[in-house]
């Protein structure tokens, strides 16, 4: 039997051993699929056909424009500082409650989105943000900064939803690279709002009527109506997963019977937490450099707002590809030395992640600065990509919660970053201890992370395109799979 026939029986039994059924997609599809799940085994990234890659392309791009309005302030807090007469530490506390609200965000909102879907947990989020976006002009001191900022960070848990629809639409074999590709794109947002935000400040105070005060205060009517616009798409446009309507996730890795999803199981289980503590030394660390690279610029460098803002957004733009790097790392690793491989990919980047940073905090000269800012970027961003291929093996049922609370990790990080900020004072130092912390921490992955293969299709290889895992026969792009229910045949 050749090895191509092998995996197609193998995936098939394995499948049979759970107990699944063959289902019929609502609609034509535009993408391969797993006739048991409806969830694609391929992608096309130039297509917005319903319901995978539409799905996909919302996920990532509302995403975006809610790492935009979430991060709007921090390219301006050299201008917000100085004519609201502010210190460093101020804008320090107001970081620190932008990312400290989004904790109990995504704690909350993964498990909601197991039992409403992530379409409509999605454009609530967005709706919500919105409104202290709009009004973010009108603080007056560092108490209005702090809440008005912890308000819009609500908005970060739009995260749980970006990586919760991605892997209701595709299978855990290429879940690491979809969830890559959504995550950093959406990422990108850190990136953009750096430059968008500073471009705005530049338009603004072009006038000559429009002061340096005038200049923030009005920046921010532009991402506020982003986020109403794209949360009236997602609840309109999105599918919740390949049925359509929302079905909540079958755990394949069991045979027992279903279990509804729960926040508390997610909290009992061992693996969540290991993966909270690598999230929070890889996404915790994007967001914190996010809230003070410019702010570092801007002083050690002494540069203008706007240059220290448009490179600054250099390091969140590496999202374009760094973090789909990450999970097509995992992904590949996976199809060679199965969830060992991913383990070990992600070990190896997070610990090199550490050491640019460590690296980074030494530069003396802005050129080399901007050079190993770029490098350590590629490795924290990759290695938010490698956890992230991981997730969806952790607990199935529970999917939306172990994301809530793995991307809560990221936030909780955040917060730790913050208060080591305040604690040490210099900037350059910071980082230094940070790259330290991080280098450990993906050390003790080796001792930490043993996640099992939960997935039906275990032996298929579905990155090479001649292996698709399954009979292509039970792939058809249409309505017609054929349902096999006590061995008649139906179509």
């Amino acid at each position: 039997m050749s090895t191509v026939e092998e995996g197609k029986r193998e995936s098939q039994l394995n499948a049979n051993e759970k107990g699944l059924k063959k289902l019929t997609p609502p609609m034509e599809f535009d993408l391969d699929y797993d006739p048991y799940t409806l969830k694609a085994i391929e992608y096309k990234i130039n297509s917005c056909a319903r319901p995978h890659m539409r799905a996909f392309h919302l996920a990532w791009t509302s995403f975006l424009i809610a790492f935009i309005a979430w991060f709007s302030f921090a390219p301006l807090g050299p201008a917000i500082k100085k004519t609201l007469g502010l210190k460093r530490s101020d804008l320090l506390w107001g970081n620190i409650a932008s990312v400290l609200s989004t904790v109990f965000a995504r704690f909350a909102v993964g498990p909601i989105m197991d039992h409403i879907g992530p379409r409509k947990g999605q454009a609530f989020l967005l709706m919500f943000a919105a409104i202290p976006t709009w009004f973010a002009g009108l603080i007056q001191g560092v108490v209005g900064l702090c809440i008005v900022r912890g308000l819009i960070g609500i908005v970060g848990a739009t995260f749980v939803g970006c990586q919760f629809w991605c892997t209701l639409m595709f299978e855990k074999e290429i879940a690491g690279t979809m969830n890559a590709i959504a995550g950093g794109w959406g990422n990108l947002g850190g990136g953009l709002t750096q430059a968008i935000m500073v471009g705005i400040y530049a338009m603004n105070t072009s006038s000559p009527s429009c002061d340096a005060e005038c200049g923030w205060r009005n920046a921010f009517f532009i991402p506020a109506f982003a986020l109403m616009f794209i949360s009236v798409l997602v609840y309109t446009l999105g599918d919740d997963c390949p049925q359509g309507k929302y079905v909540p996730p079958v755990d394949t890795s069991s045979t027992r019977g279903e279990k509804k999803a729960s926040a508390v199981d997610v909290a009992k289980n061992w693996n969540v937490w290991v993966l909270v503590l690598q999230y929070a030394v890889c996404f915790g660390m994007e967001l914190h450099v996010n809230n003070t690279i410019a702010l570092y610029y801007f002083d050690r460098f002494d540069l203008s707002i706007t240059t220290a803002g448009l490179i600054a957004s250099l390091f969140g733009l590496m999202n374009l590809f760094a973090r789909a790097w990450g999970g097509m790392i995992s992904d590949w690793s996976y199809t060679r030395w199965g969830m060992t491989g991913r383990k070990y990919a992600h070990i190896i980047i997070t610990c090199g992640e550490g050491i640019f940073l460590v690296i980074f905090s030494r530069m003396q000269t802005l050129g080399s600065a901007i050079f190993m800012m770029i490098i350590f970027s590629l490795f924290v961003q990759s290695a938010e990509g490698s956890t992230f291929g991981i997730v969806p093996y952790v607990d199935p049922k529970n999917t939306g919660g172990v994301c809530g609370f793995v991307g809560a990790g990221g936030n909780i990080g955040a917060v730790i970053w913050g208060f080591v900020f305040l604690a040490v004072g210099n900037f350059a130092t910071g980082y230094l201890i940070l790259g330290f912390i991080v280098f450990a921490v993906g050390l003790t992955g080796i001792f930490t992370i043993y996640i099992d293969d939960t997935s039906h299709r275990k032996g298929s290889v579905v990155m090479d395109k001649s292996i698709s895992g399954m009979d292509r026969t039970l792939e058809r792009k249409s309505t017609g799979v054929e349902m096999i229910k006590g061995g008649t045949v139906t179509a």
